[in-house]
């Protein structure tokens, strides 16, 4: 199967009302620059990603194994004893890494391995965070544990995708929401303790990606790979909803600009272009809702006009809750990913 044909970006839009969305590793308040901006890693929008991949079963990386946690060395033992392979070293284990993962090959992985005991038939059995693989030596032989570091070739693999840091696109109020357990701290106390978390009250929140097709020549992403990442996008954030600090978060806007092939050009930090119009008189720090705004595109679609002869085609999706400025062009194609079921 070809890799990504032609160079795409990304820009992506979508909310939070009442919860957190990317805790900081202290206090788990949500992250802030220096100016009071609000801002969520990239590394937390492929979180959204990937769970959605495992989600839908499809072999992810850099993740758990049938719920445990585990490191990079155990996860690739267990994928390796799953498709009846002892071990892979060199550029064997990358080609098997690359062929099995989508997550390897839309984001890539540095593979820092760390040693791992085998058997004297060469069968691993034992692996860090105590993750004990299935024993393929005859019986009554005796197991005498070596120790197995793979050596992978390249030792690093760039992803074909990357994100920049997402960003709150308007002045946002952080709160603390207050509540009650229903457990008390220790057998002695008959009523609950008190619980509060950090949250935003509302935030728009842009992130800006590009997926490089020289790089997906050697990270062996294709156009399938690049549709399926959009739909994760989409879907990763909605899906995560399952938590308290997440079930408030909406996608509202999914645009891909798709280049021609050969083209060696891309627009750069697509968020830059987008700005906010108040549709009242709420300071943005009480909005609360789409309701509360409206989109302004018409910086984008200037400079979309201005390179109309390098960009194949635009794809989109966006949410029926978001307004716009100016009505989308007639000649972008919709995604469909949430198109009505007659």
């Amino acid at each position: 199967m070809t890799t990504l044909t032609s160079r795409r970006e990304i820009l992506f839009l979508y909310d939070i009302r009442m919860g957190n969305p990317n805790g900081d590793p202290d206090e788990n308040r949500p992250r802030s620059l220096p100016d009071g901006r609000f801002y969520v890693t990239d590394v937390r929008l492929k979180r959204f990603v990937r769970d959605y991949w495992a989600m839908l079963g499809r072999d992810i990386l850099v993740g758990n194994i049938e719920g445990r946690t585990t490191n990079l060395t155990g996860r690739v033992a267990h994928h390796l004893n799953k498709i009846g392979k002892d071990k892979a070293d060199g550029e064997e284990l990358v080609t098997i890494l690359l062929d099995s993962f989508i997550d390897v090959r839309c984001f890539g992985s540095s593979l820092a391995f760390k040693g791992q005991k085998e058997d004297d038939a060469g069968t691993v059995v034992e692996a860090p965070e105590e993750l004990v693989l299935e024993l393929k030596t005859p019986k009554g032989v005796k197991k005498k544990p070596t120790e197995w570091k793979p050596k992978p070739i390249p030792k690093t693999l760039t992803g074909a995708v990357q994100f920049n840091m997402g960003e709150v696109l308007h002045d946002a109020e952080e709160i603390q929401i207050q509540g009650t357990s229903l457990f008390a701290r220790d057998e002695e106390k008959t009523q609950g303790t008190f619980t509060n978390y950090a949250a935003l009250r509302y935030g728009l929140i842009a992130f800006h990606g590009v997926a490089n097709e020289h790089s997906a020549q050697k990270s062996r992403l294709t156009d399938a790979d690049y549709h399926d990442l959009l739909l994760a996008v989409w879907n990763g954030v909605r899906s995560a909803g399952n938590t308290r600090t997440k079930i408030g978060q909406v996608p509202r806007l999914l645009l891909s600009i798709e280049y021609q092939p050969g083209e060696e050009f891309q627009f750069g930090n697509l968020m830059d272009y987008v700005k906010l119009q108040s549709s009242g008189d709420k300071p943005e720090r009480a909005w609360s809702s789409p309701d509360d705004y409206c989109v302004d595109l018409s910086r984008l679609l200037s400079r979309i006009d201005a390179q109309r002869s390098r960009i194949a085609k635009i794809r989109y999706e966006v949410s029926p809750d978001l307004t716009f400025a100016s009505k989308l062009p007639n000649e972008w194609l919709a995604l469909g990913f949430d198109q009505s079921i007659a």
